[in-house]
C-alpha cells in the first residue's frame, strides 16, 4: 500500500486491484474517513472528508493531520504539528496513538477541531471512532469523523438555560453559588464586592397588586440590571426576592453607585403604577484578595448579616463594615415630574 495518486489510492497498481471494490467503497463513503500509518502520517483520506472541512482535494500524503489539514494551533515555527507544542495534548493525536500502539483494537473521542480556510478560521465539533486495521502484516488506523457540530450548539444552549433563573433571566441559584465558591477558591480577582439584595414590603406588593405584579417587578428589575451592570459583573436570584450581584475588581463605592442607578431607575418605573414603593435593601462584603481570602460559607454569612441588619434599620438602604448608605429616589423624582 505505497502508490497513491494525491489523495486517493491508485486503482491501477496490480497490488490494489484484488481490492478495487474496497477502495471505492472508503472514497464513497458518505462518512469522513481518513487512514493514518505508524508514523501518525495520513496515507488517504476519503472525498467526504475533504468536503466535511470544506477543502478541496491537495495532497495530503505523509503529513501529520494539522498539517494535512490546516490546524490553526499547529505551531508554525514546529517541523510538524506532532512536534509542536500542543502536539502531545492533541486528541486527533491521542486517539491514534492509543490504537496503534497502546493496544486497542477500537476507541473514540469527541472534539473540537479549528483550521485555517482561506482569510477565515473555521471550527467544526466531531465524535472520532477509530479501529485498527492491517494490509500486508503492516498497522493502520482508520478514523471516522461524524459532525456533531449542531448537536454540541443545542447542548450549549441547554447548559446555558439550565444556569439560568427562568422568570428573570439571570443567574439562578446553582451557578451562582458556584460563581461564589470560584471567587473563593481562586485568587483570579484582586478585588470583588459581594452585594446581597432584598426587596422591601415584596409580600405587601404581591398581596395588594397581585402576583403577576410582583413578578412583573422582577423582571423589569432583572432588565434595569442587565443594562446598568458591567460586562465583569455577574447577577442572580438567590431565592425569592434575594438577589446577588458580584462586583469584580470594584469597591463598594463604585458598587454603590451602580446600584443607586438600579434603585433609582426602578423606583421611578413603577412610581406611578405601584401604591407601595418598589425599593430594597443590601449588603455589601468588599474583598480584598491581597489582604484575606474568605471562604465561601463565610461569604454568605457576613453578607446576608448586613443585608438583614440594613432592612432592620428601616427601608432602601445599604449596609458594609464601612458604613451605612440611604439610596436616594429624589433626582429621579424631580426628573419624573420635569
Amino acid at each position: 500500500m505505497q502508490n497513491l495518486e494525491i489523495y486517493e489510492f491508485n486503482l491501477s497498481s496490480p497490488e490494489f486491484e484484488q481490492d478495487a471494490f474496497y477502495i471505492q467503497v472508503f472514497q464513497h463513503s458518505m462518512v469522513p474517513q481518513i487512514i493514518v500509518d505508524k508514523d501518525l502520517a495520513v496515507f488517504a483520506a476519503n472525498h467526504k472528508m475533504f468536503e466535511c472541512l470544506q477543502m478541496k482535494p491537495h495532497d495530503i500524503i505523509g503529513k501529520c493531520f494539522g498539517d494535512a489539514f490546516s490546524c490553526c494551533k499547529k505551531d508554525s515555527s514546529a517541523e510538524s504539528c506532532i512536534k509542536s507544542k500542543n502536539g502531545s495534548k492533541c486528541p486527533i493525536l491521542k486517539l491514534t496513538r492509543n490504537i496503534l500502539f497502546n493496544g486497542c483494537s477500537s476507541a473514540c473521542t469527541e472534539t473540537s477541531y479549528a483550521w485555517s480556510s482561506g482569510k477565515n478560521n473555521r471550527t467544526k465539533w466531531f465524535q472520532i471512532g477509530g479501529v485498527k486495521i492491517y494490509s500486508s502484516d503492516t498497522a493502520y488506523a482508520l478514523l471516522s469523523f461524524v459532525d456533531i457540530t449542531m448537536q454540541k450548539h443545542q447542548e450549549n444552549i441547554l447548559k446555558k438555560k439550565l444556569t439560568l433563573d427562568q422568570p428573570t433571566g439571570l443567574m439562578n441559584k446553582q451557578s451562582l453559588i458556584s460563581e461564589i465558591k470560584k471567587l473563593a477558591n481562586r485568587n483570579y480577582a484582586k478585588c470583588y464586592t459581594l452585594c446581597m439584595i432584598d426587596f422591601d414590603d415584596f409580600k405587601s406588593i404581591n398581596d395588594q397588586c397581585g402576583h403577576l405584579t410582583g413578578d412583573k417587578v422582577l423582571k423589569v428589575f432583572a432588565d434595569i440590571v442587565r443594562k446598568n451592570i458591567r460586562k465583569c459583573d455577574q447577577v442572580g436570584r438567590f431565592g425569592g426576592e434575594e438577589f446577588i450581584f458580584i462586583f469584580i475588581d470594584s469597591d463598594p463605592h463604585q458598587s454603590l453607585q451602580i446600584l443607586q442607578r438600579i434603585y433609582g431607575e426602578l423606583y421611578k418605573y413603577f412610581k406611578q403604577d405601584i401604591p407601595i414603593p418598589v425599593t430594597f435593601s443590601a449588603g455589601f462584603v468588599f474583598v480584598d484578595t491581597t489582604e484575606t481570602t474568605p471562604s465561601f460559607a463565610d461569604l454568605l454569612l457576613d453578607v446576608d448579616r448586613l443585608l438583614y441588619q440594613a432592612k432592620n434599620r428601616g427601608k432602601g438602604r445599604a449596609l458594609s463594615a464601612a458604613g451605612e448608605f440611604l439610596f436616594s429616589t429624589s433626582e429621579y423624582q424631580n426628573a419624573n415630574e420635569n
